[in-house]
């Protein structure tokens, strides 16, 4: 299947591979013949096959096998920890791979597999925007923040720490000013507030 980048097309594409009885050999010829590139093969996108053709490598071409995709007459997941594990699979190297469609639904509740992750991880729903800090496309919970942990790690004198007195309604400190106004003038001359390395 040959969706677009719209990703609920994408999604649609991977809820029909779910149930299908022969995605995981569609997944395993897609990685053996090396078609990483095009289209919804085994239930993943073409990124995704990607990362796990290169942790299969890195790892002497010890496979990484994504579990079975819930079958129609298994017993709905408990928890939403069982939800969850019941669609990543831990990587030899300490990440977690999603397998299926971004969202899942418990409880009433749809969550994205970022969120679902983080929740279950920290015990309560994030806020704000789910972010990484691996570099990988990883559902570990521990490799995952949102606005409050960020917040909680801003320091003062940077743009961080100056974002964070704003939302509390505080003054800023003159090296978050400062900070803040040193990333106004790169994003002026630069496009971005980032520091060059």
């Amino acid at each position: 299947m040959f969706p677009d980048t719209n990703e609920r097309e994408i999604a649609h594409a991977k809820q029909i591979c779910s149930p299908c009885p022969v995605w995981l050999e569609c997944l395993e010829d897609a990685l053996r013949t090396g078609d990483n590139q095009h289209g919804i093969r085994g239930g993943m996108k073409p990124g995704e096959r990607r990362k796990v053709a290169e942790q299969r490598a890195a790892n002497n071409a010890a496979a990484v096998r994504p579990p079975q995709p819930r079958k129609p007459s298994e017993p709905r997941p408990a928890t939403l920890a069982e939800a969850f594990a019941r669609r990543a699979t831990r990587t030899a190297n300490g990440h977690v791979l999603w397998n299926g469609a971004n969202h899942l639904q418990y409880g009433g509740k749809r969550y994205t597999a970022l969120q679902a992750a983080f929740t279950v991880g920290h015990g309560r729903d994030p806020e704000g925007i789910v972010r990484r800090t691996c570099g990988t496309e990883c559902f570990r919970w521990d490799h995952l923040t949102d606005a409050v942990i960020r917040d909680s790690a801003a320091v003062c004198g940077t743009r961080a720490g100056y974002l964070r007195h704003r939302k509390n309604g505080e003054d800023a400190c003159p090296p978050c000013r400062r900070a803040n106004t040193d990333a106004d003038n790169r994003l002026r001359r630069t496009g971005t507030t980032k520091v060059a390395v």
